[in-house]
């Protein structure tokens, strides 16, 4: 079934799933958004807890 929804798409090669059939691009761009700038924070914050460690050694 899941072939059939992500058609030749390779789950293992996207970091996001493919936009959606009737969705709308701007909709869609919003949410590539929201998920980079959530990624941006969790680097952040995993790079000074890397931090807070390493002064603790």
């Amino acid at each position: 079934m899941t072939a059939v929804l992500l058609g030749h798409e390779d789950p293992d090669e996207w970091v996001l799933p493919p936009k959606p059939k009737g969705m709308r691009w701007a909709t869609y761009e919003r949410w590539v958004a929201k998920y980079d700038a959530a990624e941006e924070m969790l680097d952040t914050h995993l790079a000074m807890a890397a931090a807070r460690l390493m002064r603790r050694l």
